[in-house]
């Protein structure tokens, strides 16, 4: 009986916030292999041949769209608020929010605990905020939005808010995991007292 390799060790299997990681090593793989079919070098001689490398491996794991395990869906935030409206509409018995600005009511929302899934990089668009909540929550501050469209598009525009800092988290972790492949990098294949391992591969 064949062992699932997925299943042994830490991976995304057993341990769910390790997906975006894997992804990014997967990509780093597939860069690496391709460097001479990409036209470049695979073999480090000086500081510009790792600039080189590293733009262009940062325009690869951009095309991946990490940010997405950190960050609210919006499309998604706005319809549900908008069915829950026409379903089944809840009270809002939380403080007077009347007249708050979008900010304000963010701010709300993270204070009380109403931001699911930050942080857990379980998935993509795993942060949420419960439709219940959220249309309780418009309907109760925008008092003079009368149509489901309109509370709906009221609490994408708190959704905008709430990603901005998680846009943010995700943008430190790309920069700070390009600056440690460059250290590594930089250190292995060109540093003098470094191991000057050679040609870079798959391997």
């Amino acid at each position: 009986m064949k062992t699932d390799p997925c299943r042994e060790g830490f991976s995304p299997f057993n341990s769910p916030h390790l997906a975006p990681a894997f992804e990014l090593d997967t990509a780093i793989i597939a860069f690496s292999a391709n460097l001479a079919a990409s036209g470049l070098p695979t073999r480090i001689s000086t500081a510009a041949d790792v600039d080189t490398l590293i733009t262009s491996l940062t325009s690869s794991i951009k095309a991946l769209n990490l940010w997405q395990y950190y960050v609210l869906d919006v499309r998604r935030e706005k319809a549900a608020v908008q069915e829950r409206l026409v379903s089944s509409p809840a009270a809002w018995t939380g403080e007077a929010v009347v007249g708050k600005s979008v900010v304000e009511l963010a701010d709300l929302v993270r204070s009380s605990g109403k931001l699911d899934g930050v942080s857990s990089l379980a998935g993509r668009y795993t942060v949420r905020v419960d439709p219940g909540y959220a249309s309780s929550l418009v309907s109760a501050a925008f008092k003079d939005v009368t149509n489901v469209e309109g509370l709906a598009e009221a609490w994408g525009r708190v959704v905008d808010v709430l990603n901005v800092p998680l846009y943010e988290e995700a943008a430190s972790d790309l920069n700070t995991a390009l600056e440690q492949i460059k250290g590594r990098l930089t250190y292995t294949r060109l540093e003098v007292n470094g191991p000057k391992l050679g040609e870079i591969t798959a391997k």
